[in-house]
Parts: C-alpha cells; structure tokens; sequence
C-alpha cells in the first residue's frame, strides 16, 4: 500500500517560545516518510511570531514546514480553515494537531491503517491537561466494546450509533487526534465566530453532514497541554466564562435545530441549555459576590437568544439546593 500523501493544520497562537517544538518533535516521532508529510502552521497574529518561533527552535530535520499568516486574529477554527484552504495538491489525508500538544505512540500509522477500511473519519484516545487516566476510561462516555472490531485489533474500533446524539450529549471527539479523508470530507468547514467553544463541535456535525464514517482507536495517541483548549480550566468568574457559555449555547441550539434527529437528542439539548441559563446566574452572582465586573452586554445577549424554557425552573430548583447543603 502507498503510503498517504497527509498535512498536519496547527493553529498558532502563543504567548511564550518553545512550546511549538514539542509538537512539531512528536510529527517527526512518527517516523511517517518524510517526502509524504508536511505540516501547515497558521500564525493568528500570535504574540509570539511563527518566524520567531522558528527561527529560535527550528523544526526537526527533513520535517516539511510551511506557514500560513492570518490577518487578524480570529480564534483557532478560522485557522484551520485557513491551514484547509492551502492544501497542497494531492494531500489525501489531513490530520490535527494543536501547538501546545504532542503525538505519542504511532498514531498516523494507526490512522492510515485504520482509514485504509473503508472509513473516513479517525480519532483516538487521548490524555486532557495533568491527567495519568485516560479519557475513555476517566469519563466513560464510550463502551468500546459496544463497537465492532477493525482489522481485527481490538483497540481499533468502528463507531455506531448515532454520532449526532454522541457529540451532543457526551462527546468522545478531540481535535488533536482526527484525521480525515480529503477526498471524502475535504470540503467541511469550521464554522465562523465560536472561538470560545463548540465551532469544533460543529466541524465535526459538518462532517457528519458530508458522511464521514468514523473509526477510532482505544489506545492513548495525544497528550494534551493547555494552550487553545476552551473547555477546559474555566469555572464561574474567570475571564471569559461568560462567552464560552453564549457560544456553548449556541452550539446546542443550532445541534437542536439543524442537526438532531431523534426526541431522545432534542430533550437532551433543551436540557443543556436550561443548565445553561443557570450556569450565567450563576457567574453573574460569583463576580457580583467577589467584587467582579459582570459583563451585563454578553448576559443580555445570552438570555436574548436563550429566553426561559420550561427546563429553566427545574435547573434553578437544584442549583439553588446545591448551594444551600454547600452551605
């Protein structure tokens, strides 16, 4: 079999040097040959400069680097859209990798491998920020076993079920670890805005939409660092909660009115979405508690385009019971 012809889109953005080489140093710890392999990294108008970058810590030898500037800074989705659109001619697969993250194991090889069956879609099994579990095992929102066997490695599996109703409601998809068939899904997008949360969510409905047929693998292939994860280290009056709440919620309905098929998928999201309209109460009330500003224009906009629903009431009841047994 020959051998892929694969892009690697990093989104670039940081505020200290050093951190990209470690990513770049897990591509070419792959050992995918180096005439089959070139990386994109996307400069949205970092603090530290991609030349920079590169010019402090030059890539590894025979690893093929080409950048792409942005004119502005317009969040990391943007950035793969723009690392897309400078495919080079017969790229057939495209893989993910955020700056601050690393590779580990053989996860390209597993991917074209596992691609190579007849599927479009791959990603795996990865370690979030500080954590020695895994995520499959740590959050349990994916049973392998209920998943038929690839090529006939248990730790490859093939995904079924309904993978709207997966993402919606317990996602088991990380963007440092898909890789995807250019030719089967090469014309999905990342959505604009949604810088702080869930335009990677949709990417993956937008796939979705063009048919991917996913595989993916149980094994660790990605350790996580902290850099653009918006998901992750962000509670109640930290700078920027409130905007990941207006963009989540986005998400959600736009899942709810474009996307969900089934009722089970649709009450699932009308209940998120409740929770929240209780969790922006619930920031609004920690900054006013610690002498926070509250960013009333994002709180209108939010209930704006959130109204009350019917799941409101029941959401405040035990949020409100929470805090008083906290108490």
């Amino acid at each position: 079999m020959t051998t892929p012809k694969l892009a690697v889109i990093i989104p670039f953005f940081q505020r200290k040097t050093g951190i990209l080489a470690k990513a770049l140093a897990s591509i070419a710890a792959q050992q995918y040959p180096n005439d089959a392999i070139y990386v994109i990294v996307v400069d949205d108008c970092s603090p530290v400069p991609i030349a920079e970058e590169l010019t402090a810590y030059p890539a590894p030898a025979g690893l093929r680097v080409q950048t792409v500037q942005q004119a502005k800074n317009s969040g990391p989705n943007e950035a793969r859209n723009a690392g897309l659109e400078n495919l080079e001619p017969g790229t057939q697969l495209v893989a993910y990798l955020d700056s601050d993250d690393e590779w580990v194991g053989d996860h390209l090889a597993r991917a074209v491998r596992a691609l190579a069956c007849g599927y479009s879609a791959y990603f795996a099994n990865l370690f979030h920020l500080g954590d020695t579990v895994n995520e499959i095992e740590k959050a349990k929102r994916v049973r392998p076993e209920e998943h038929s066997v690839v090529d006939g490695d248990p730790t490859l599996r093939a995904y079924q079920g309904d993978m709207v109703h997966q993402i919606a409601t317990a996602n088991i998809i990380f963007m440092p670890s898909l890789v995807i068939d250019v030719a089967a899904l090469g014309k999905a997008r990342f959505p604009q805005a949604h810088r702080h949360g869930g335009g990677d969510y949709l990417y993956w409905m937008d796939l979705i939409q063009h048919g991917a047929k996913f595989v993916f693998s149980t094994q660790p292939e990605v350790r996580c660092g902290s850099g653009i994860n918006m998901w992750y280290g962000s509670g109640w009056g930290t700078d920027g909660y409130a905007m990941r709440i207006v963009d989540e919620a986005r998400f959600r309905r736009r899942v709810l009115t474009e996307y969900a098929r089934s009722e089970e998928t649709k009450s699932a999201l009308r209940q998120r979405l409740a929770e929240l309209q209780v969790g922006m109460l619930q920031d609004m009330a920690h900054r006013a508690r610690h002498g926070k500003a509250i960013h009333w224009k994002v709180c209108r906009m939010f209930f704006a385009e959130n109204p009350i629903s019917s799941a409101f009431a029941s959401k405040l009841f035990s949020a409100l019971v929470a805090f008083i047994r906290q108490k």
